[in-house]
């Protein structure tokens, strides 16, 4: 990428030198660049590991296994008293709480008398002791007033824990087995500890249920002596009863009530309900119109009209009216046969009438004979009903005696047969546990796994080595590469510069002098990169090919004078070049072309203290002429301000093709932002793995402040052989054979 007029308008920031992505290529080039330390940080931590492990001490580890039974054979049944008896989880968890617990623990450890053993004995007086440093660092008057602890208590307490420490408890899955582990440099030390402990598990269960058994069977024996009196009096009270209430028993008193005569009553009540209904209905129904009614209207009503009482009447009434009708036809009213019908006929209406009114006095009666029954048949019932009910609560009275003597009995026996079976069983216990696998003394270590504690520990220092290759990185704030550049200076690259040994002996012997790697070789690989620089400058200015350049950096001591020649002894080879010494502060362009130091030059011609001619001096062997610096003057940055060094180097512009221009660098001072707005384009050199990016961000933003037009930054001082693996300087040069390892 090259600087253009429009992208100078803007100065550098901070967003536009930020990496727009993520490159796996860097992290690759990172690896690379530091892949002998990450292996070296690793074969460290692997050897400094082996080292520690040869000094450890072989750990053996023993295992018994135990069947914990869930489901206890109901013995004494004493489980149903307490309610001990569990199969959920919570009964597996609380007994390998009880494994681990003190009490067992303890036990073991006196059993086999650990506390004198190699494998649990204190550690040397001289050694250091944690818990004792720190219980020195608090001063004694912060402890208070402590009782000393017995020295065989804190030695007991001291052995259980490291007993605990060594104990691992396993259950199987889906399984009611469980592996007891132990660990001890001792490995039939480990074995007995494990078949001790499991022993002193079922004997400290069978122990605890004896006790439990005991204690049950003593709680009985006097339960079941207030159990004798209760039934006793349970029985006393339900014989009370039957005397006073001079019952046999239940079904006799059943017997006695007559539960088909409650339902006949029932019946019969219901009966003489519905009749009572029925003739009261009817009575007040001729009630109604039995005084203003007359007998026609009273023979309306179905009940008079069927009666029994008037069939015959009204039979002969009809009889009589049909005869008077036969005859009326036949003879006139005064006939004697017409006269005799019609006396019969009212002889006959009034023994109607007289009939229904008798039929009526019937219906009354009917009434108050319903009236009366179904109050007799309700009181039978009710007198039925009270009988039952009496009977009925004694016999309630008396089942809850009968049942309050059977509870009685019931419980006086189930505690005398448990009495009894606690008795006969008192000395036979069921095991909570079976020991279905005995531990044996271990052949082979468990511990230490030297082999992969020694592969985790080389992984784990490679790990540590490649993050702090990574972190390096990302504190290495200096350019590498030229993806360095482009990606975080967004500039484009001219070209790398190889760092030589040459270069690195001539610096050791006189540091003032720049390395003429092009004049001396033109060859090498150091050569080769200022002739890609002069191809990429060309390029970058076909149809406007730049004359006037200037070659600055950051800060000093970063080869931009090395640059400088060398880029015009390359240059010379095409155009008639002139290079000129612009750092009039510290030249060295003098000292690295071997010409008196106080000769004139550039401070001389802007003073005008001396000619063109006597300040030019050529350079056979690099095909260029140069002007020194001259004589320092205190106010360089005035001449090169002056309107003199604008004309001068319009004057030298006509005699040269191409004039280069060594300036101080951009951090120091301003002369390069003044020249740099002077010429075509500005050369901008930066040291491989030493100037930060910031001061180059600096730099470059303070040239593009002065509108100088920066077409590219040249990589100096490269150490091509240390970096080819991952950045692939050299191969390039080499199979062109400039760097004389060319294959044939």
């Amino acid at each position: 990428m090259q600087f253009t007029q429009e992208s100078s308008q803007q100065p550098y920031s901070d967003d536009f030198f930020e990496e727009e992505s993520i490159d796996l290529r860097h992290y690759w080039r990172v690896l690379m660049r530091f892949k002998w330390g990450i292996l070296g940080l690793g074969i460290f931590s692997a050897v400094l590991t082996a080292l520690i492990l040869i000094r450890m001490d072989d750990i053996y580890e023993s295992t018994a296994t135990l069947l914990i039974e869930s489901d206890q054979p109901n013995i004494t049944s004493i489980e149903q008293i307490y309610g001990i008896e569990s199969q959920s989880r919570e009964y597996f968890n609380t007994q390998f709480e009880l494994l681990r617990g003190r009490g067992l623990a303890e036990r073991v450890i006196r059993e086999l008398n650990l506390t004198q053993h190699p494998d649990f004995a204190p550690a040397d007086e001289g050694g250091f002791n944690l818990r004792g440093f720190i219980s020195g660092l608090i001063p004694s008057g912060s402890r208070g007033s402590v009782v000393p602890a017995d020295p065989e208590q804190i030695l007991l307490n001291r052995v259980i824990e490291d007993f605990n420490d060594r104990l691992t408890i396993a259950p199987v899955l889906n399984t009611d087995l469980v592996n007891l582990s132990f660990e001890s440099t001792d490995p039939q030390l480990a074995a007995d500890v494990v078949n001790a402990l499991a022993n002193a598990y079922i004997e400290s269960y069978l122990e605890q249920r004896l006790a439990s058994t005991q204690q049950a069977t003593g709680w009985m024996s006097d339960r079941l002596s207030n159990l004798k009196d209760t039934l006793d009096a349970s029985e006393a009270r339900l014989q009370a009863f039957l005397e006073e209430e001079n019952v046999v028993d239940i079904e006799g008193m059943a017997a006695a009530l007559n539960v088909q005569e409650l339902d006949e009553l029932t019946t019969q009540n219901n009966q003489a309900r519905r009749e009572r209904a029925e003739a009261e209905t009817l009575y007040r129904q001729i009630q109604e119109i039995r005084d203003s009614a007359n007998t026609q209207e009273l023979l309306a009503i179905p009940a008079v009209l069927n009666h029994q009482l008037l069939g015959r009447v009204q039979d002969n009434l009809s009889d009589v009216e049909q005869q008077i009708a036969e005859l009326s036809q036949r003879y006139g009213r005064n006939h004697p046969r017409m006269i005799a019908l019609n006396s019969q006929l009212v002889e006959v209406q009034a023994n109607l009438e007289r009939q229904v009114q008798q039929v009526l006095r019937s219906i009354e009666n009917d009434y108050r004979v319903a009236v009366n029954n179904a109050e007799v048949t309700q009181q039978r019932l009710d007198d039925a009903i009270n009988a039952y009910q009496s009977v009925n609560s004694k016999s309630f009275e008396l089942a809850a005696l009968q049942r309050e003597v059977e509870t009685n009995r019931e419980l006086y026996n189930t505690f005398f047969t448990r009495l009894r079976e606690a008795d006969e069983t008192e000395d036979f216990q069921a095991t909570p546990a079976i020991i279905t696998d005995q531990a044996v003394p271990a052949i082979e270590p468990s511990k230490p796994r030297r082999s992969l504690i020694t592969l985790i520990a080389l992984a784990v220092g490679l790990m540590l080595g490649t993050m702090l290759a990574f972190l390096r990185d990302m504190l290495d704030n200096t350019v590498h590469s030229p993806a360095d550049i482009e990606e975080r200076l967004h500039a484009s690259t001219l070209g790398i510069v190889p760092f030589a040994k040459e270069a690195k002996l001539l610096k050791e012997k006189d540091g003032k002098r720049a390395f003429l790697g092009f004049i001396d070789d033109s060859h090498s690989t150091f050569s080769e990169s200022f002739r890609t620089i002069r191809t990429g400058m060309m390029l970058s200015s076909i149809n406007e090919p730049y004359k006037l350049i200037t070659v600055t950096s950051s800060v000093p001591n970063e080869g931009k004078t090395t640059v400088s020649i060398n880029l015009a002894s390359v240059m010379g080879q095409m155009k008639k070049t002139l290079l000129i010494d612009a750092d009039m502060r510290r030249p060295s362009l003098a000292n690295s072309l071997d010409i008196p130091p106080h000769s004139p030059g550039l401070s001389n011609l802007i003073a005008g203290t001396a000619t063109l001619e006597e300040c030019l001096h050529s350079h056979e062997g690099g095909h260029f002429s140069f002007l020194a610096g001259g004589q320092i003057v205190p106010n360089p940055l005035e001449l090169i301000s002056s309107p003199k060094f604008k004309q001068l180097l319009d004057e030298l512009s006509q005699q040269y093709e191409q004039i280069i221009l060594d300036t101080p660098p951009t951090q120091a001072v301003s002369d390069a932002l003044v020249i740099g707005s002077l010429v075509d384009a500005v050369v901008y050199v930066v040291k491989a793995d030493t100037t930060p990016i910031n001061v180059i961000k600096t730099g470059l933003s303070r040239l593009q402040y002065a509108t100088a037009n920066v077409i590219g930054v040249t990589l100096n001082q490269v150490d091509t052989e240390k970096q080819s693996s991952y950045y692939h300087y050299g191969g390039y040069y080499d199979s062109y054979g400039y760097s004389g390892k060319a294959k044939a």
